[in-house]
């Protein structure tokens, strides 16, 4: 798994005052998900898990109704 956070120079407004200061932000990367070599959908997601967020999203869609319809993850 990747770097989930890293330090960026932000700037906060607040009203007329705006102020420069390093932040810790939150990692996204796309993720495709393909099934039987077609893409069926791009998600953004916080790196990590990636097995467990296909198997997730490929049952809430209806793609699969358990694990044993899935023969191969990589």
């Amino acid at each position: 798994m990747g770097r989930v956070t890293g330090r960026r120079r932000v700037v906060r407004i607040d009203g007329d005052r705006r102020v420069a200061r390093p932040d810790t932000l939150v990692a996204e990367e796309p993720l495709e998900i393909r099934v039987a070599g077609r893409p069926l959908a791009v998600t953004m997601r916080t790196p990590g898990d990636d097995f467990d967020l296909v198997f997730g999203f490929l049952a809430t869609e209806g793609v699969i109704t358990s694990a044993d319809d899935v023969a191969a993850l990589r």
